[in-house]
């Protein structure tokens, strides 16, 4: 019966069409919510048009098989246009300073405080950035961590809030709004280097509707600004509620001048189980301006595997920078 509805050649006809339609929409999506929700999957579907194509080989349909592949190869085209080119992490440079920068979801906390507070002591971060954290959890944060991040800087009592705490005295803070969400801008100069490292850490809502996509733009351009005001080493992290192949991402990395320091298009770690993961795909980024080398990305678990966050090493390159300690307002 499936054999003899395939062989129909307008069946045949139709998925022909249908297979390469499907890809070309996951890459330019309409500006609708149901067809940007679909095309934070294009990984998944990718991987969905290989083994389809493995089954029309089974069903000797080669035609489709050949259709199936090409949709396979358009969005896997897509996704590498839109990762980080360095495929391969950068040789480290031997006696200079590594900068380990952590990017937090605490959404878990409650899991496994105890596994939560460790993986943060023990992440090696010289900053922690911790976005939709609200009062009462950053005041036990504050505490807990306090022995080793004595500097902070925070945003609470907004909706969501955010918090930022580093081994290093931060300096040049400020902080701009957009749509009422908290973005932190702020400096550290970390041991041994003579340059200071700018960040942004910014807070922002989830999409739920298509108008949910202008405000995420709007604010991912207020960022691409205040980095290309400051023009000097920077980093900017969040969960930004978006893939990394979407075209606000896209766009804001271009503007802005940002490499991606998650290399490849791998699913998130976010998921309660290997399946899970496989169905979640990572919103969470760390951006680096060309004054650095991304020597190492990881996702951070707590003890018990639970998903804690991301965490990106860097090295400064050999680039020569200007003073920015004064170009923040």
């Amino acid at each position: 019966m499936t054999r003899n509805i395939i062989n129909n050649k307008y069946t045949q006809y139709g998925l022909m069409a249908s297979l390469p339609l499907g890809a070309l929409v996951c890459i330019f999506p309409p500006q609708n919510f149901f067809f940007k929700s679909i095309s934070e999957f294009a990984l998944q579907i990718m991987f969905g048009y290989l083994i389809l194509a493995l089954v029309l080989l089974l069903l000797k349909q080669p035609k489709l098989m050949f259709t199936s592949l090409i949709a396979c190869s358009i969005l896997a085209i897509h996704l590498k246009l839109n990762i980080n080119s360095d495929l391969k992490n950068p040789i480290p440079t031997i006696n200079q300073t590594i900068i380990n920068i952590g990017l937090i979801n605490i959404s878990n906390i409650n899991e496994d405080p105890d596994g939560a507070i460790h993986a943060m002591l023990n992440s090696e971060a010289c900053i922690l950035s911790i976005p939709n954290i609200d009062p009462i959890v950053y005041e036990f944060l504050k505490d807990t961590l306090a022995e080793k991040f004595p500097y902070y800087t925070a945003r609470v009592g907004f909706d969501p809030g955010i918090a930022v705490f580093s081994k290093i005295e931060i300096k040049n803070q400020d902080t701009f709004f957009v749509e009422n969400l908290p973005n932190i801008i702020g400096s550290i100069k970390p041991d041994g280097q003579n340059q200071e490292l700018f960040f942004i850490s910014s807070t922002t809502l989830p999409p739920f509707y298509t108008k949910d996509y202008d405000r995420l733009t709007t604010q991912l351009n207020r960022i691409a600004d205040k980095v290309n005001v400051i023009d000097g080493p920077i980093l900017t992290l969040a969960d930004y509620n978006l893939v990394q192949w979407s075209d606000e991402i896209h766009d804001f990395r271009n503007k802005a001048g940002l490499k991606d320091s998650r290399r490849g298009f791998s699913p998130s770690s976010a998921g309660n189980n290997v399946f899970g993961s496989f169905f979640e795909p990572p919103r969470d980024h760390i951006f680096f301006s060309e004054h650095f080398k991304c020597i190492g990305f990881q996702n951070l678990k707590t003890s018990s595997s639970q998903y804690l966050g991301i965490k990106g090493s860097f090295q400064f390159n050999s680039i020569p920078s200007i003073n920015t300690s004064a170009v923040i307002q």
